[in-house]
């Protein structure tokens, strides 16, 4: 027993330094290509699905009828995290089309809020919303959400 608890406290101590050694999140190395990619075609200024702008901090951050969506130093409050974690059949789980934002991807947004969520303001922090595709059709991804949704 003096073994499994020696042993407890030596993992305990190896996982807070390896997490004190980790430089923090760059936002715009690591968060924006993600939000880029993956979130930003649906919630930008001429869609804004769900009521939500995810092109700049001052969008972002701004009040929703809805509530926070990123809540600084409290990812499990925050609903991009929240809605990011659902199961894939539940509609509210983001993305709502196309694959899951893998699980790397989605801890490092959760470190990142838990760091501050530090979002540049100016071009440096801006993402600009992507032209739908030729292979997509005339409503794209977002637009399928959106008819989904009437029903």
């Amino acid at each position: 027993m003096k073994t499994i608890h020696s042993l407890v406290l030596l993992l305990a101590a190896v996982s807070s330094l390896s997490a004190a050694d980790e430089p923090p999140v760059d936002f715009v190395k690591q968060i924006k290509p993600v939000l880029a990619d993956r979130c930003v075609e649906c919630h930008h200024s001429e869609s804004m699905l769900g009521d939500l702008n995810l092109q700049s901090r001052k969008l972002a951050f701004r009040k929703r009828t809805g509530g926070p969506v990123i809540v600084t130093g409290r990812p499990e409050s925050s609903l991009l995290l929240l809605t990011l974690t659902l199961p894939a059949k539940d509609k509210k789980a983001m993305p709502a089309t196309g694959h899951r934002i893998p699980m790397d991807e989605v801890n490092l947004i959760r470190r990142w809020i838990k760091e501050g969520a530090k979002w540049p303001e100016g071009d440096e922090g801006f993402i600009p919303a992507k032209k739908a595709s030729k292979e997509k059709d005339v409503w794209g991804s977002c637009g399928w959400l959106m008819l989904s949704h009437l029903r």
